[in-house]
């Protein structure tokens, strides 16, 4: 089974060279109702503004963070953990230790290859979110996201094969990382944006997901705080069974980076841009797979 599960997970980390099994999977969810359901509103950028942005972007980013790839194939279903090294993300059989694949900051959420389809969905905080998939008629994956000014973030999941004669695989995480600014922030502050996920299992595995993300870092203590709230299915047009999910006292590096927990119960991330104008991470939690961006606030 392993051989056909490194198959499936190739597959999903080469982007642009791979088709997905096609009439499986969710359709596309409806914009207008997911701006309804969110409190946001219409795109105010297009792909195209996007796609022009995420070149500089990936030329100036010196991170990526990932949730575990979780993966699933014949009813089983295995966790699979990153190791994730400046730029790249890789991922290997726990019990071989075979590699993968490689994430790059590329791949999370390519929109200059001319593969697929691509769709500019909504804009809530002032971050336009995109819906990327393999093309028409293969609804089988999704990238749901979005390149903000320094970095991008997305949760990408669905059912992929490396070729028409190859077998499916059912794959499911997120994905984040820009320029990391290299130092804590000077001052307590205040972060808000937008989180994208997906259940890792039951079964709305597979949905897309969205909510609110408030940050907040306090000076005194070095540490973040953060929160996800509003949390909605967007395929179901429903609240999540989870509405919120949060995480206290997380502290901040001095080189701008977060992290805390373990498997299956963590954030990791960091602030990105020169002047700690934006941040973005992943997390697990509550059975949710999920990625964030958001941008500071002015004080007061």
């Amino acid at each position: 089974m392993m051989n056909r599960v490194a198959t499936g997970v190739l597959a999903f980390a080469a982007t642009g060279a791979l088709t997905a099994c096609s009439g499986s999977g969710p359709e596309s969810f409806d914009g207008i109702a997911a701006i309804s359901l969110t409190g946001s509103v219409g795109p105010a950028e297009t792909v195209a503004d996007q796609a022009a942005r995420s070149a500089e972007i990936v030329s100036r980013a010196n991170a990526i963070v990932a949730t575990a790839l979780h993966v699933e194939e014949d009813g089983e279903e295995i966790r699979i953990d990153p190791d994730c090294d400046g730029t790249q993300c890789r991922f290997m059989i726990p019990s071989t230790g075979t590699a993968l694949g490689t994430f790059t900051l590329a791949d999370l959420l390519d929109l200059q290859t001319g593969e697929g389809t691509h769709r500019a969905v909504l804009t809530r905080h002032g971050i336009t979110l995109v819906e990327s998939r393999d093309g028409i008629g293969r609804p089988g994956f999704r990238a749901y996201g979005a390149w903000t000014e320094h970095g991008a973030f997305s949760v990408q999941t669905g059912v992929r094969s490396a070729s028409d004669n190859s077998p499916p695989v059912a794959l499911r995480g997120a994905l984040a990382g820009g320029e990391i600014v290299g130092s804590q922030p000077p001052a307590s502050a205040t972060w808000l944006g937008v989180m994208v996920g997906t259940p890792a299992r039951g079964e709305s595995r597979d949905n897309i997901l969205q909510g609110d993300a408030t940050l907040t870092y306090d000076l005194e203590s070095r540490t973040l705080g953060a929160e996800f709230t509003s949390i909605v299915d967007l395929d179901l047009e429903a609240p999540h069974t989870v509405t919120e999910v949060s995480f206290a006292h997380v502290p901040v590096a001095g080189d701008g980076t977060y992290r805390r927990g373990g498997d299956g119960d963590f954030i990791w991330g960091g602030f990105d841009g020169p002047g700690h104008e934006e941040t973005s991470g992943v997390f697990e939690r509550e059975g949710i797979v999920g990625a964030f961006g958001a941008k500071r606030q002015a004080p007061g």
